[in-house]
């Protein structure tokens, strides 16, 4: 495995969290009325369903913004988001209260048949440099969307992916900046082979020791962006895999059917969309065919 280092001074878990438990911070409480005001806002703007046992959740997590803004009230912080015209408080609120959960090679079946299956049956039909087009459609920190990269990169060997683009989206800004980075603790990177770990990754060294990098050949295939999956797809082409993975289970029925619907309209003919496998289409309206246990073709 190559090596690496780079310049900034790494932060400390204090300083990257804020402020440090034990210093006699008490959390304000908040209301049933006060939850159901910033749930109600939170399933307006991002879909996101947070049922009542979710309370403690909101309350610990947006206690820092009560904090640093002097607030007395969650209802003063729901006020401050409302009458806030740059729309930052809204992005930091979806931030805290988003759930991003992923890891490097997560549910393999989903890539072994990317790499095994769906890539040789795109490569046979190609006639020309591949312009496929893939989404990781909420990506968290980066490690769905450089699986796929080096899934493309391992079955196309030698091709010219230099028109290949893996887009990865997410709500939520703060893990969309860590992906961006490519820069992940080593443990992050065990699910996957020692001979992937040294094709694809730098290692860090001195104060860096413990961290890799993912290497150039990785990153340049990947464009992160932020999305929220409620608003309206700015793609101008049609994809020809899209993966949503463990997203979904946030969203309530209605919700869930109206996004599944708008990723069919904008993949191409024959085109594939994966899902998490705690997730199901089964009791959704749509259009797709059932290919395996969470994959399905348009």
């Amino acid at each position: 495995m190559a090596h690496f280092a780079w310049g900034k001074t790494r932060q400390t878990k204090v300083e990257q969290e804020g402020s440090a438990p034990g210093l006699g911070l008490i959390m304000p409480d908040i209301t049933d009325a006060e939850f159901n005001q910033l749930s109600q806002l939170v399933y307006q703007h991002a879909g996101i369903h947070l049922p009542p046992q979710k309370k403690e959740l909101v309350r610990s997590r947006l206690t820092k913004f009560l904090r640093s803004r002097k607030l007395a009230s969650f209802h003063e912080y729901y006020q401050a988001v409302l009458k806030d015209t740059t729309g930052l408080e809204l992005i930091n609120l979806l931030d805290a209260i988003s759930t991003n959960m992923t890891a490097f090679w997560r549910e393999p079946k989903h890539f072994e048949f990317l790499g095994q299956e769906l890539l040789p049956t795109l490569q046979q039909k190609c006639k020309r440099t591949p312009q496929w087009r893939f989404w990781s459609a909420g990506c968290s920190s980066g490690e769905e969307p450089y699986t796929m990269a080096m899934v493309l990169l391992n079955a196309m060997a030698n091709k010219d992916l230099t028109a290949v683009k893996i887009y990865a989206s997410d709500i939520n800004t703060q893990v969309l900046n860590q992906a961006q980075r490519g820069i992940y603790p080593l443990s992050r990177v065990e699910p996957l082979s020692p001979e992937w770990r040294r094709r694809y990754f730098q290692k860090g060294v001195n104060q860096f020791e413990g961290y890799v990098r993912v290497k150039p050949e990785v990153k340049q295939l990947v464009e992160f962006f932020r999305l929220n999956l409620m608003d309206h797809f700015p793609f101008k082409q049609e994809f020809d895999v899209i993966f949503c993975r463990n997203v979904m289970i946030y969203f309530e029925k209605g919700t869930q059917t109206e996004l599944v619907n708008k990723f069919y309209q904008c993949l191409k003919p024959n085109g594939y969309l994966f899902i998490g496998h705690s997730e199901s289409l089964c009791n959704i309206s749509h259009q797709f065919a059932y290919v395996k246990p969470t994959i399905y073709r348009k």
